[in-house]
């Protein structure tokens, strides 16, 4: 997924860009004060939005988008499945020598209560917990990239009307009226671009990328929970397996008895 936001933004700005510079005057474009104006006003409304905690938690979430690895779910079927098959053989303790192995930081921390001999209910409390508190963080970065496709046109408005009324305030040239007014429009350009281009797709697939976290937490928590009830490797896989939209396969029905032959 990280790669295919990289093809998109570059594929996007180059279009844009390498279309500007196939006309006249592409240097107007080029305008720093404008770009100041809505990256400034919205990174400082979006300050104003969010409390500073939020805002930090939602900074980090945005380098955590950058670099998204997306969660190998039929991973997570298969292990839990062979941790099945080593807590029926030899019980939920011996899973204790797999916890080292486990890379997955949710799913040890399930599992390790399921080896302590914590009950179920409890476990299941403390695991959605966790999850509800990740879900409430990844929620963060989707709101900061929808806000900040909100407020970029906006300021691009203002932009465009502070340089409206610079311009205004000096008519004496009216042939410099044309390039006042391109000028002036430059910061509308920089933020529609940078809403539909940057921002809004960021937010999509920030929701995207939430889904496939919380399926995967999802996952893991079913898996920790069907093992501490006992339920057969078999059974178990097929229930995980629901979560990755694969249906399983159904035992054939019964056969029906052969009928009694008569007495002679």
């Amino acid at each position: 997924m990280t790669k295919s936001t990289f093809i998109g933004l570059g594929a996007g700005f180059l279009l844009i860009f390498g279309t500007i510079f196939m006309g006249d005057g592409w240097i107007t474009f080029f305008d720093p004060p404008s770009l100041l104006i809505v990256l400034g006003g919205t990174f400082s409304a979006l300050m104003v939005t969010f409390s500073m905690d939020e805002f930090k938690t939602a900074i980090t979430g945005v380098k955590r988008f950058f670099k998204y690895v997306e969660p190998e779910l039929h991973g997570y079927v298969n292990e839990f499945a062979e941790l099945s098959r080593t807590a029926r053989r030899e019980g939920l303790l011996a899973l204790d020598r797999r916890l080292r192995d486990c890379e997955d930081a949710f799913m040890k921390f399930g599992l390790e209560m399921a080896v302590d001999g914590i009950e179920e209910d409890e476990i299941e409390q403390l695991m959605k917990g966790r999850i509800a508190n990740e879900a409430q963080k990844l929620q963060l970065v989707n709101k900061f990239f929808t806000n900040a496709g909100m407020f970029c046109p906006a300021f691009g408005m203002v932009g465009t009307l502070i340089g409206l009324i610079q311009m205004m305030q000096n008519l004496t040239d009216p042939s410099a009226i044309g390039a006042g007014m391109a000028t002036a429009m430059i910061t509308t350009f920089y933020g529609a671009l940078l809403s539909n281009l940057v921002f809004l797709p960021a937010a999509v697939k920030a929701k995207t990328q939430m889904g496939m976290d919380l399926r995967a937490r999802e996952i893991v928590l079913t898996g920790v929970l069907s093992i501490v009830r006992g339920e057969s490797p078999t059974m178990i896989e097929k229930r995980l397996k629901l979560f990755l939209g694969e249906e399983t396969e159904e035992e054939p029905p019964a056969a029906a008895p052969a009928p009694m032959a008569k007495a002679a």
